[in-house]
């Protein structure tokens, strides 16, 4: 199975879970991870050997010379977030197929059945986007599409290297496209390309199965796409953490989160991610005090508007709701743990 990343240092730790669990979930299958980056070392490619360990993975270095992708350089959006435009330049002639997926991404069941699927005709394999009617419809007519046209969400996608490189599809063509039309209103720089290109000429899999967004996953809430965290895990190959859904970042404790953590645990990044990762959720808690002190202020000095006071009051509620669903999943942890011991 060939698969395909795009990292910078920063983001070493998070590749390393995702591709453990991706490991754990595909044994006896050789894994070729080639891996894009400007700025790794032989001593991070050694670091990421030791954490994933060698058996059965093979992981490939793949050096970008800085600039490489710069037409895409748009927004805050790393270089790196473009990498996946270069799979003809980089793989044609030598790969059928290669997956690309993003480090983002949690492995959660076999997805052979994926990365084999027949393109039957097609460039690209992958999954509909989670998006709203509103925006999809906005989308559609910044590219020029039918008012339901699809779009894919490019953290999990199978390219058909051959048909690509025949056709004449490669980064130099992408780049060409975004000089002549200046007005495209680009979002995500490889992602919007690729569906103004591909949207109707890839082959769509079951989204719920290989690239479940986790904003969708909430046990909290009433629409859950899923209605248990077992059902997920038994029925999802890939849990994308997408946008501000990241663990790492995320502070709603959400139960897909913790998987996700129980993942990072058996790597050696965990406690320093983890400790990081409460001291960000108590910067944030105390930025939040200050805002609620300061709205106290003005409701201690009588200026408060109506509007004011139902404000701090659903913050009030939203702070105290948050803090007894942490202590109930604590508790809930600690008497597993106890039941163990």
């Amino acid at each position: 199975m060939n698969i395909m990343i795009s990292i910078n240092r920063d983001y070493i730790k998070y590749a390393c879970i995702m591709l453990m669990s991706l490991k754990q979930h595909h044994k006896g299958i050789l894994l070729s991870v080639y891996i894009l980056h400007n700025e790794l070392t032989d001593e991070d490619f050694m670091k990421m050997d030791e954490v994933i360990g060698s058996e059965g993975i093979e992981l490939i270095p793949v050096f970008i010379p800085k600039g490489t992708v710069k037409d895409f350089q748009i927004g805050n959006w790393p270089e790196e977030a473009a990498y996946r435009l270069l799979a003809t330049d980089l793989f044609a002639g030598s790969l059928d197929r290669i997956l690309h997926l993003d480090v983002d991404v949690l492995i959660t069941g076999d997805i052979s059945e994926f990365y084999n699927t027949p393109f039957d005709g097609n460039y690209l394999v992958a999954c509909e986007d989670f998006l709203t009617d509103e925006v999809r419809r906005r989308k559609c007519h910044d590219f020029g599409k039918e008012e339901d046209g699809r779009f894919f969400n490019s953290g999990v996608l199978l390219f058909n290297i051959p048909k690509l490189k025949e056709d004449g599809y490669c980064y130099a063509l992408y780049a060409d496209i975004l000089k002549k039309y200046p007005n495209i209103n680009m979002e995500y720089p490889d992602q919007d390309m690729l569906n103004i290109l591909f949207w109707d000429k890839t082959k769509y899999m079951d989204r719920l199965r290989y690239n479940y967004a986790s904003l969708h996953y909430r046990m909290e809430e009433t629409e859950n796409l899923y209605d248990s965290l077992e059902e997920l895990e038994r029925n999802c190959s890939i849990i994308h953490m997408i946008g501000g859904t990241k663990p790492w970042v995320n502070i709603s404790k959400a139960a897909v989160d913790e998987l996700w953590w129980e993942y990072a645990a058996r790597t050696p990044f965990y406690w320093d991610m983890k400790i990081a990762h409460v001291e960000s959720m108590l910067r944030r808690e105390q930025k939040m005090n200050n805002v609620i002190g300061g709205k106290i202020k003005e409701i201690s000095h009588g200026t408060a508007t109506n509007q004011l006071l139902l404000d701090v009051e659903e913050t009030l509620f939203q702070i105290l709701e948050q803090k007894f669903r942490m202590i109930d999943r604590l508790s809930e942890k600690f008497q597993k743990t106890s039941k163990v011991n």
